[in-house]
């Protein structure tokens, strides 16, 4: 698990590094609100090609080898962005960042799953608590680094970090390959079904990404802040997402029967606070960027576990290399928007999904959940009754045998 998270705190940490240097970076290239936005849609773009394929190798060559590939990549395509002299090559340098990016969440889905349901959504989300982890480290070190060597120099970080990880990746022996066609889901109350988990993780992935590009540029335009201040804030707003993760995959293995419930209640409460953003003064800002962090970024841990345990154990690459497409385009999707109705249209669109019966296409509505288990008392009943019948034809016969003897 340790691995696993070192390896996403670095990834996120060069991913992040970018909207860090938002400001630096625009100035430099004199880039548009839109052009700054694609810097994450190319990073994204990059993973959602690079998901499946990762997903599948993980299963087939095992998770050492697909980790050290793709720190390797994120390395080279930080170094070429870092070292771009014109634009097209910069977003070229960006496209292969993404390559790596996209290819270490399923392997590390891999390690990090234990079979037990009750120890799951914790262990996933401790392990998917490395984004926001290598986000704060961006957020501190990249700025202040930034400020007095320049942004490209300051892109060195996250290289030597994913230098580093890729010799311990390489390093890492293979597991043997899950044979297992058990499903991973304990006996849950209400099961996602994987067809919507990953229209849920479209959207979802779009606002967190979002949230990340555009709030740096949101505070020094809006709000007056400097770089390194809107640096430090969207460091805040990451602690959140580092505290949010593993708290609500705790609770959701204090409540594994209702992962679904749990994942709702992250969507809404992040959908509340979205709209308040930009209602509160300076004085509530902190309140209000660590709400953001715990539950626009939190939810990403308690998503994984449930579609890891709709699947057979040996399918969880895969499985979840299609889920990170998904969650990589709606990252490409929405952040080229123009910023300011990027929170009223995630909002709407969450709002949509809460209160409206269109939910029932996303999770299973209460009343099949109902209808299940009265067919399963039924059976049982069933059973019972026919047990009975049988011991008291057998008690008959016994009875007729003494009688006759």
């Amino acid at each position: 698990m340790l691995l696993s998270l070192a390896i996403l705190s670095a990834a996120s940490l060069a991913a992040i590094a970018y909207s860090a240097n938002a400001p630096l970076i625009r100035a430099t290239f004199d880039l548009t609100e839109v052009e700054v936005g694609a810097i994450a849609s190319c990073i994204y773009i990059g993973a959602a090609a690079s998901s499946i394929a990762s997903g599948r190798l993980t299963d087939s060559l095992g998770s050492g080898a697909v980790l050290a590939m793709s720190m390797l990549a994120l390395a080279l395509g930080v170094a070429i962005s870092a070292t771009a002299p014109l634009p097209v090559i910069f977003f070229l340098g960006l496209a292969v960042a993404g390559l790596g990016y996209g290819a270490v969440n399923p392997p590390t889905n891999v390690l990090a799953n234990p079979d037990s349901p009750r120890h799951r959504g914790l262990s996933m989300s401790i392990k998917q608590s490395g984004i926001p982890l290598g986000g704060i480290l961006a957020g501190i070190l990249v700025p202040t680094v930034a400020a007095t060597t320049g942004w490209r120099w300051s892109m060195v970080i996250p290289i030597v970090a994913c230098i580093a990880l890729a010799i311990v990746s390489s390093r890492l022996q293979r597991a043997q390959r899950p044979d297992r066609d058990v499903i991973g889901a304990s006996p849950a109350r209400v099961r996602i079904r994987l067809p919507h988990a990953y229209a849920f993780g479209f959207l979802m992935a779009g606002i967190q990404v979002a949230i990340f590009i555009f709030l740096a540029l949101y505070l020094v335009d809006a709000r007056g802040f400097d770089a390194s201040r809107a640096g430090s804030a969207l460091a805040l707003l990451l602690v959140g997402g580092l505290v949010g993760r593993p708290a609500w995959g705790w609770v959701s293995d204090r409540l594994h029967h209702e992962r679904v419930r749990v994942l709702q209640m992250a969507a809404l409460l992040s959908a509340t606070f979205l709209v308040i953003l930009p209602l509160v003064d300076d004085s509530l800002l902190i309140v209000v960027l660590l709400g953001i962090g715990l539950c626009s970024v939190g939810w990403n841990g308690v998503y994984l576990t449930l579609i890891t345990e709709a699947v057979p154990v040996r399918l969880i690459g895969s499985t979840t290399g299609m889920a990170l497409l998904l969650v990589n385009l709606g990252a490409v999707v929405v952040p080229p928007r123009e910023p300011s109705r990027i929170a009223s249209a995630a909002l709407r669109a969450l709002l949509v999904l809460q209160r409206t019966p269109g939910t029932r296409r996303f999770f299973l509505d209460e009343r099949e959940v109902r209808r299940d288990r009265a067919l399963k008392d039924n059976r049982r009943r069933r059973r019972a009754d026919a047990f009975a019948r049988k011991a008291g034809q057998l008690a008959e016969k016994a009875a007729r045998a003494v009688r006759i003897s």
